[in-house]
C-alpha cells in the first residue's frame, strides 16, 4: 500500500472541494490524471478480496483494538477514510473531552476515541452497527454510549467534538447496509447533517468530516448552503488514492 505523509494543518487550504484529482482548484497534471488510472485499476483488484470478506463475520486489528465486524457493517480495514479518522484522533487531546461519532460502524473511531479519553456518544441508523460497536467497546474494555439513531434524532445537547465518516455516492439507499455508502440522490444525507449540527456544537467545537478524492462538488455547496465551511484538515494516500478529513467551520 501506498502512503504519503500528512503536510501541517498550517500549510493546507481552504478548499472548494475535490477540482481535479486533489484538493487544488485547476485541472489535474498528468501524473495526477496517471495516478487517478492506476488507483482505479489497484482498486478493482482489490474488490474480489474485499467482498468475499465481508462475506462473513471478521475481526481485524485498528490502531492496536480488536474490532470484530458482522456481516452487513462498514468494515474499516479496507477503507482509508476510517483509518485516517483514527489517526487523526491519536494526534488530538482527546482527555475528559465529549465526542460525537456520527454513523460508527463497527465503532473503531469510537474506540480509539475512547481509549484516549473522550467521552464518546456512537450513534448509527444501522441496528447491526450499533451492535458491533457495543460489542467491540465491551471486548476492549472501553465505556461508550451507543444509540440508534438516524443522524442526531436520538442526541441531545452539544459536544466537543463532533466526527463524520459520511456516505457519499449519489444513489438512493435501499437496504440499512447501503445507508453506509449512500447519501441519497440528492444528496439528503448531507442536507440533513449540516441543517441539523449546528445545535450540538459549543463555540469551541470541533467537527472533523472524512471524504475521497473525486466526491461530489456539491458537498461543499450544501455545507456553505448551511453556514459551514469545508477547510482541509489532513490528508492522507493509499493505492494511490487520496482521502482528505475536513473541518467544518462556522
Amino acid at each position: 500500500m501506498f502512503r504519503a505523509r500528512f503536510p501541517t494543518c498550517a500549510t493546507l487550504p481552504t478548499m472548494s472541494i475535490f477540482v481535479g484529482a486533489t484538493a487544488r482548484v485547476g485541472e489535474p497534471t498528468r501524473w495526477e490524471y496517471r495516478r487517478k488510472r492506476v488507483s482505479g485499476w489497484l482498486q478493482a483488484a482489490a474488490r474480489p478480496y474485499i467482498s468475499w470478506w465481508m462475506g462473513a463475520e471478521r475481526t481485524a486489528r485498528v490502531y492496536g483494538l480488536r474490532v470484530t465486524v458482522p456481516v452487513g457493517v462498514f468494515p474499516p480495514k479496507f477503507f482509508l477514510s476510517t483509518k485516517l479518522l483514527c489517526r487523526t484522533l491519536t494526534s488530538m487531546e482527546l482527555q475528559g473531552r465529549t465526542l460525537l461519532e456520527v454513523g460508527s460502524g463497527s465503532g473503531a473511531v469510537s474506540l480509539v476515541a475512547a481509549r484516549g479519553g473522550a467521552i464518546v456518544t456512537a450513534v448509527d441508523l444501522s441496528d447491526r452497527a450499533c451492535y458491533a460497536t457495543r460489542r467491540n467497546a465491551a471486548a476492549n474494555g472501553l465505556t461508550i454510549d451507543v444509540r440508534a439513531s438516524d443522524l442526531f434524532d436520538a442526541v441531545g445537547g452539544t459536544f466537543d467534538l463532533v466526527v463524520v465518516n459520511p456516505p457519499y455516492f449519489r444513489h438512493d439507499p435501499s437496504t440499512q447496509f447501503d445507508h453506509a455508502f449512500h447519501a441519497g440522490s440528492e444528496f439528503q444525507y448531507f442536507h440533513r447533517l449540516f441543517s441539523g449540527l449546528d445545535e450540538h456544537l459549543h463555540d469551541a467545537s470541533t467537527v472533523l468530516m472524512v471524504l475521497t478524492e473525486g466526491c461530489d462538488g456539491s458537498i461543499d455547496a450544501i455545507a456553505r448552503q448551511h453556514g459551514f465551511t469545508l477547510v482541509l484538515h489532513r490528508r492522507s494516500m493509499e493505492l494511490l488514492q487520496h482521502a482528505y478529513v475536513l473541518r467544518a467551520e462556522r
